[in-house]
Protein backbone atom coordinates (compact mmCIF):
# COMPACT_ATOMS: atom_id res chain seq x y z
CA UNK A 1 0.00 0.00 0.00
CA UNK A 2 1.24 3.14 -0.63
CA UNK A 3 2.12 5.89 1.99
CA UNK A 4 0.21 8.57 0.70
CA UNK A 5 -3.02 8.84 -1.80
CA UNK A 6 -4.14 11.96 -3.37
CA UNK A 7 -6.99 14.24 -3.88
CA UNK A 8 -7.21 16.24 -6.99
CA UNK A 9 -9.03 19.54 -6.51
CA UNK A 10 -9.34 22.03 -9.47
CA UNK A 11 -10.55 25.37 -8.64
CA UNK A 12 -12.69 27.96 -11.48
CA UNK A 13 -12.17 31.79 -11.06
CA UNK A 14 -13.42 34.64 -13.01
CA UNK A 15 -11.73 35.49 -16.35
CA UNK A 16 -11.75 39.19 -15.63
CA UNK A 17 -11.39 39.39 -12.14
CA UNK A 18 -9.96 37.90 -9.16
CA UNK A 19 -12.32 36.39 -7.48
CA UNK A 20 -12.63 32.09 -7.49
CA UNK A 21 -15.80 30.23 -6.82
CA UNK A 22 -15.41 29.08 -3.09
CA UNK A 23 -16.54 25.56 -4.21
CA UNK A 24 -14.45 23.81 -5.89
CA UNK A 25 -14.99 22.94 -9.73
CA UNK A 26 -13.61 19.21 -8.89
CA UNK A 27 -12.50 16.99 -6.33
CA UNK A 28 -11.79 13.63 -6.57
CA UNK A 29 -9.61 11.15 -5.11
CA UNK A 30 -7.04 9.14 -6.08
CA UNK A 31 -4.61 5.86 -4.97
CA UNK A 32 -1.35 8.12 -5.16
CA UNK A 33 -0.32 11.15 -6.15
CA UNK A 34 1.04 9.60 -9.47
CA UNK A 35 -2.02 8.84 -10.74
CA UNK A 36 -3.44 12.04 -9.23
CA UNK A 37 -0.96 14.06 -11.34
CA UNK A 38 -0.89 11.64 -14.53
CA UNK A 39 -4.40 13.20 -15.46
CA UNK A 40 -4.29 16.77 -14.01
CA UNK A 41 -3.46 18.19 -17.53
CA UNK A 42 -6.35 16.38 -19.18
CA UNK A 43 -8.54 17.35 -16.23
CA UNK A 44 -7.80 21.06 -16.16
CA UNK A 45 -8.10 20.71 -20.08
CA UNK A 46 -12.00 19.23 -19.28
CA UNK A 47 -12.89 21.93 -17.25
CA UNK A 48 -11.71 24.90 -19.23
CA UNK A 49 -14.12 23.42 -21.96
CA UNK A 50 -16.65 25.06 -19.42
CA UNK A 51 -14.57 28.33 -17.75
CA UNK A 52 -11.42 29.98 -18.65
CA UNK A 53 -9.75 30.27 -15.63
CA UNK A 54 -8.85 27.23 -13.70
CA UNK A 55 -6.55 26.01 -11.04
CA UNK A 56 -5.88 22.77 -9.95
CA UNK A 57 -3.48 20.54 -7.40
CA UNK A 58 -2.64 17.33 -6.41
CA UNK A 59 -2.94 17.22 -2.40
CA UNK A 60 -1.39 14.39 -0.39
CA UNK A 61 -3.74 12.62 2.07
CA UNK A 62 -3.19 9.65 4.08
CA UNK A 63 -4.97 6.54 2.98
CA UNK A 64 -6.90 5.77 5.82
CA UNK A 65 -8.82 8.76 4.82
CA UNK A 66 -9.65 7.45 1.53
CA UNK A 67 -9.81 3.53 3.10
CA UNK A 68 -12.87 2.08 1.71
CA UNK A 69 -14.50 5.05 -0.57
CA UNK A 70 -14.06 7.04 -3.93
CA UNK A 71 -14.62 10.46 -3.82
CA UNK A 72 -15.71 12.51 -7.34
CA UNK A 73 -17.76 15.75 -6.74
CA UNK A 74 -17.84 18.11 -9.48
CA UNK A 75 -19.59 21.74 -8.95
CA UNK A 76 -23.06 22.61 -9.26
CA UNK A 77 -23.76 24.14 -13.02
CA UNK A 78 -25.78 26.62 -11.58
CA UNK A 79 -22.88 27.87 -9.67
CA UNK A 80 -20.95 28.45 -12.89
CA UNK A 81 -22.84 30.78 -13.79
CA UNK A 82 -21.79 33.23 -11.40
CA UNK A 83 -18.51 33.42 -13.91
CA UNK A 84 -20.37 34.29 -16.41
CA UNK A 85 -21.53 37.54 -14.63
CA UNK A 86 -19.92 40.52 -16.39
CA UNK A 87 -18.30 42.87 -13.60
CA UNK A 88 -19.95 45.28 -11.82
CA UNK A 89 -17.85 48.39 -11.22
CA UNK A 90 -15.87 51.79 -13.13
CA UNK A 91 -15.99 50.23 -16.66
CA UNK A 92 -12.25 51.57 -16.47
CA UNK A 93 -11.23 49.29 -14.43
CA UNK A 94 -8.79 46.32 -15.37
CA UNK A 95 -8.30 43.63 -13.00
CA UNK A 96 -4.82 41.86 -12.66
CA UNK A 97 -4.10 39.09 -11.37
CA UNK A 98 -0.68 38.63 -9.33
CA UNK A 99 1.71 36.46 -10.65
CA UNK A 100 5.19 35.80 -8.27
CA UNK A 101 8.53 37.13 -10.40
CA UNK A 102 6.68 39.78 -12.79
CA UNK A 103 9.11 42.07 -14.00
CA UNK A 104 12.04 40.20 -12.70
CA UNK A 105 14.35 38.82 -15.04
Amino acid sequence: MSALAALMVLVACHAEDTTCLEQPFLVASYVDADSCRAVLPSKIREARKVVDVVYGDCVPVDPELLAGRSIYRSIDPQALAQLEEPIRGDADLKAHAYRPNDGEK
